[in-house]
């Protein structure tokens, strides 16, 4: 036997034969087999479950490339630092109120609630 022939496939349109010489048939079959028995190999497992573990961190890596590529960094770098904050909340714009000061703020703000209150025709409970 020289030749080997196809056969046209069952379902869709009709092929015409193709004809590969027999020893390209053979040496196709023979790497099909050398495939199927590489894929059972346990040191070619361990090397798949390798490169699945080193596309898993490439992917991360790239994922997190991309996360940081798309942060708005001015924005964040604008942020004041815990330093800075302390400093602002050590000065002060104005000098510091006295309780009887603190207490006629208070009053004052209670009676322009109170009036907005009467005005707007609300009862205090």
């Amino acid at each position: 036997m020289t030749t080997h022939a196809t056969r046209s496939p069952v379902h869709g349109p009709a092929r015409p034969p193709v004809t590969i010489p027999f020893a390209d048939y053979r040496a196709l079959v023979a790497d099909a087999s050398a495939w199927r028995l590489l894929t059972t190999s346990p040191h070619v497992a361990e090397l798949l479950a390798e490169w699945v573990e080193w596309d898993r961190r490439r992917t991360a890596r790239q994922t997190s490339n991309a996360v940081c590529a798309a942060g708005n960094w001015r924005a964040n770098a604008a942020t004041p630092t815990y330093a800075e904050l302390a400093r602002r909340r050590a000065t002060f714009a104005r000098p510091a109120l006295t309780p009887q000061q603190i207490r006629a703020t208070a009053a004052a703000s209670w009676a322009r609630v109170e009036a907005r209150n009467a005005h707007a025709g609300i009862r205090a409970a």
